[in-house]
């Protein structure tokens, strides 16, 4: 009788409230009972989207499962792979992102940033990567997930803090009875990229099955593909005329020379051969091809280990456990270094031929100031090797106090320590001291610090010994920790709304949150004399938050005409930074359903996200972007930019709009800062859900997102633009970054982050679900199938990076290229068609891209398609098979292959990010085949 009282109490729970902080997780009290069909009927649902729990078809905001078979039957080593396949989601770094890239796995909603996506495991916040927050989806082995639960939109008043964009829920097996070895061999038809990985998880009950305890252990490994090693990416391409033609990089093995001699017939010095001979530059044919030394797949080795525990202290009250650590080795390789630089050289050395050196034309003992590029291949491929050791262990207590009443309270505290190693860089000081050499080359003109004397005139000159000299190697390091403390109570009210069938559900709760952490330079990069790094500070920087939240649902009607449910539902947070003060976020939502086989939802949420350690307090790093003084004679607009704040801000007077700038690039100073307010966020969303029929499920969901005081840098020329057009005050933020010479030119511009953006989406999901029965099948089984549609209409995607430039709005839906970034298809879909009979199923993924155009065509109005050598991205389909089979109780398979019909990537020129396409959006390997088990046993 006890239990069944228990039982009641639990489903009552279940229904209206539920605990706040480990809703994903926490299993019920039933858990004693001893009649298992009970516990099935009685199992606890708790989706996204908000932490009273209610069915999917029903909940606050539109929600996306994707569950543990589809991450086994699509045979994803990786699971941002799999969350980077679904329409509502922009691909951002994964195990194509070479450069740019990290060695980071992440997760971008919307395509808003992954800054603004918060992930979470059982409900929690999970361990940040990096200074910015973003977690690192390479921590989450997807053989422990159970499924993955996903919130499109603002959810801040939820779950706090950097859930603009939305929220995606890992829900780990964290009770678990006998062992499980499972493993994945994945190879593509070429024979290369291998991915193999072997996971083991244990676990038992103790304590007369009061306790439960799991311990997972994983080792993933994935090899390095070459882009040298596909045709589509083994050459750099630019575009010439009107195709695409081999490009690469001015810094080539024979060295190009601005500004050299002219020989006796006229030839422009412009590159060298390998005797020092003077030879012309020919574009694009001189070029370095540099696609080659680049990864196409990064290589990866993680090592994992997990363990999950709880233990009811009493019938009503435990206490769990969760502990983790996971390494991830992760090298990026790029080709080498190209030395631009300044440099001062001997016109007369024997590493010039006698035709050079006479064409300077300049006495022994002077020198030549040249700007040069370099290939530095003899050194090697620059390597950027990253370790990151992520620990995180969470302890805590739950359960009821009453039958309408639960509580729960936990501490973590995540900890992640990143060693970044750069191999086979140069050192600029040493380079511009090696290349000043004596007539005869022997010995460098400054022999301090056993300086070698270096022949960078021709490819292949270089000795061993030189390369000694000026090789440098650098290592980084960064560390981050958070904690996190939560205590809440969730419940029901003693009594029901008039019309209604069950009581108004609410939780209250407090949550604080500590982030710190530091990123120390190599001394090298801090001083800046590293080739092709500029000069950068360290980046240091906590900060607090105390957020009290809480949640009510309201169901207001039930069974009634017109209204078989009605319902309404609210979130507040509120919360004190110690950075930037007091911050609040609310949402509210309406579920209406006049039948039994249609219901609605509306609902508006108000978002907030405070700066994160990164854009607080980045250490200033100097860069030298080209820039238009807009008091020079080539900036200056009469009637628009202030004369009388030129000549205020150091230009002498009668010279604005007169004198000509020096350079025509401007330093600039880039870094975080401490005054940094919050980002603030507008949702709305308005949804239709539709059930005309058993087993056939319709959802369509509008969305629109506005984000305010984005943080964003003006950057250099639009600092200069904005005081001296727009804003026109020498008090203005703006105009107190500007520092001049005494001679009116510009000396400096900072450049810090600042909240002046502005970013805009809309659109449509329209999602399917369809399950059938059918009496045929193998073996005289039935069978079964299963649909899942998935589709994304991208009606705006707008971003202003400058609030007070109004005029400059970047409308990227439907483009891609230099300003937009990766492609954002109007319309995207994702097709899983699943049939089953007896122990076989089989399975189909069909993922549709649209069409995109390049944004130049958004930028210029006068260009037309013509005028662009790949306007346009074409649609692409790719479709994946695999089959699943049960030999056993204990042994599972699965197998397949992806991308069956060798979708190639189109190729792109100069509006591509990597590999002359976007490696992340489209299928850079051509067809994969991978095979997987799973054997069990007690």
């Amino acid at each position: 009788m006890y239990q069944n009282n228990k039982l009641t109490r639990a489903v009552r729970l279940a229904i209206a409230a539920g605990a706040a902080s480990t809703a994903f997780a926490m299993p019920s009290a039933m858990a004693f009972a001893d009649d298992a069909a009970a516990e099935e009927s009685v199992e606890r649902i708790q989706v996204t989207g908000s932490r009273i729990k209610r069915q999917e078809l029903t909940a606050v905001t539109p929600i996306i499962e994707v569950d543990a078979q589809e991450f086994a039957i699509s045979g994803n080593l990786n699971v941002e792979q799999k969350l980077a396949e679904l329409p509502s989601t922009l691909p951002s770094f994964g195990p194509s992102s070479n450069n740019p890239g990290d060695g980071t796995a992440t997760v971008n909603l919307r395509g808003l940033g992954t800054s603004r996506t918060l992930v979470m495991v059982n409900g929690r916040r999970w361990v940040p990567s990096r200074q910015d927050g973003v977690v690192d989806l390479n921590t989450i082995p997807a053989s422990l997930i159970e499924n993955v639960e996903i919130i499109t939109g603002g959810a801040s008043a939820v779950y706090g803090s950097d859930a603009i964009g939305g929220v995606v829920n890992f829900n780990m097996k964290d009770d678990f009875e006998g062992v499980e070895f499972s493993t994945l061999y994945d190879i593509t038809d070429e024979g290369d990229a291998e991915k193999f990985n072997f996971d083991m998880t244990m676990g038992g009950n103790f304590a007369d099955d009061r306790g439960n305890a799991v311990v997972y252990l994983g080792y993933s490994k994935r090899e390095a593909l070459f882009q040298g090693d596909r045709s589509f990416s083994n050459v750099a391409l630019t575009e010439s005329g009107d195709e695409l033609v081999a490009g690469g990089s001015s810094g080539v093995p024979g060295t190009r020379i601005w500004g050299g001699p002219t020989l006796a017939d006229g030839t422009v010095v412009g590159t060298f051969g390998p005797n020092g001979e003077g030879l012309p530059w020919v574009e694009p044919d001189s070029r370095f091809n540099y696609a080659p030394d680049n990864f196409l797949q990064l290589p990866q080795e993680r090592y994992s280990a997990s363990a999950f525990s709880h233990f009811y202290i009493t019938d009503e009250h435990r206490i769990y456990s969760e502990v983790s650590f996971i390494r991830n080795y992760v090298p990026q390789e790029l080709a080498p270094t190209p030395a631009f630089t300044t440099v001062e050289l001997n016109p007369n050395s024997v590493f010039f031929s006698q035709e050079v050196q006479d064409a300077w034309g300049l006495p022994s003992g002077e020198t030549v100031s040249a700007f040069v590029g370099r290939r530095m291949v003899e050194n090697g491929s620059r390597q950027s090797i990253d370790t990151r050791d992520a620990f995180r262990i969470l302890v805590g207590i739950d359960g009821y106090i009453n039958d309408d009443w639960s509580y729960d309270v936990f501490y973590s505290r995540s900890m992640l320590d990143q060693t970044n190693l750069l191999n086979n860089d140069v050192a600029a000081s040493r380079f511009r001291q090696a290349v000043l050499v004596t007539d005869d080359g022997t010995a460098c003109q400054d022999p301090s610090g056993g300086c070698v004397p270096m022949n960078i005139f021709g490819a292949g000159n270089i000795s061993q010994e030189a390369v000694d000299f000026v090789n440098v190697g650098a290592s980084n390091v960064t560390s981050v920790i958070q904690e996190v403390f939560m205590a809440n109570v969730a419940g029901t009210l003693p009594f029901t709304m008039p019309g209604a069938q069950e009581p108004v559900g609410i939780v209250f709760g407090y949550e604080k949150r500590q982030d710190e952490s530091s990123f120390r330079p190599d001394e090298f990069l801090a001083g800046g004399d590293v080739l092709g790094f500029n000069a950068g500070e360290a980046t240091i920087g906590d900060y607090a938050s105390d957020e009290f939240f809480t949640e009510i649902s309201i169901p207001v009607l039930a069974g009634k005409t017109m209204a078989e449910d009605l319902s309404l539902w609210g979130a507040a947070r509120f919360a004190d930074y110690s950075n930037i003060g007091n911050v609040e976020s609310f949402a509210g939502a309406v579920n209406w359903a006049p039948t039994e086989w249609i219901s609605t939802r509306i609902g508006y949420q108000q978002a907030v996200r405070a700066p994160n350690v990164a854009e607080l307090f980045q250490g200033s790093a100097n860069g030298f972007p080209g820039a238009t003084d807009p008091c020079s004679a080539g900036g200056f607009q009469p009637g628009v930019t202030d004369v009388a704040l030129c000549e205020a801000t150091g230009v002498a007077p009668g010279q604005v709009g007169v004198f000509t700038q020096a350079n025509s690039q401007i330093e600039g100073s880039f870094g975080g800062n401490a005054n940094l307010a919050e980002e603030s966020s507008d949702t709305l969303t308005v949804g239709l859900v539709i059930q005309p029929m058993e087993g056939l499920d319709v959802t369509i969901d509008y969305f629109s997102i506005e984000i305010e005081d984005a943080i964003a840098s003006y950057g250099v020329n639009n600092t200069l633009d904005v005081c001296y057009n727009i804003q026109k005050d020498i008090n203005d933020v703006t105009c107190q970054n500007i520092t001049r010479r005494a001679d009116g030119n510009v000396s400096l511009v900072k450049s810090l982050n600042e909240n002046i953006g502005l970013i805009e989406t809309a659109g449509v999901d329209f999602n399917v679900t369809y399950n059938t029965e059918f009496d045929f099948g193998f073996n005289g089984n039935g069978s079964s199938l299963n649909v899942q549609f998935r589709s994304t209409f991208l009606d705006k995607f707008d971003t202003t990076p400058i609030a007070e430039l109004p005029d400059n709005v970047n409308e990227c839906a439907g483009y891609f290229g230099n300003t937009c970034g990766t492609p954002r298809p109007e319309f995207q879909s994702n097709t899983r068609v699943n049939w089953t009979t007896g122990d076989l199923t089989l399975s189909t993924l069909i993922r549709y891209i649209g069409e995109t155009e390049d944004d130049q065509l958004m930028v210029d109005e006068d260009l037309s398609h013509s005028d662009l050598v790949v306007p346009e991205l074409d649609s692409k389909i790719y479709v994946d098979l695999s089959a699943s089979y049960v030999f056993s109780d204990s042994l599972k398979m699965n197998a397949g292959i992806k991308n069956v019909f060798d979708e190639e990537p189109q190729a792109l020129g100069d509006s591509q990010q990597q590999a002359n396409t976007f490696p992340e959006l489209y299928d850079v390997m051509g067809p994969r085949y991978f095979v997987s088990a799973t054997y069990t046993f007690n």
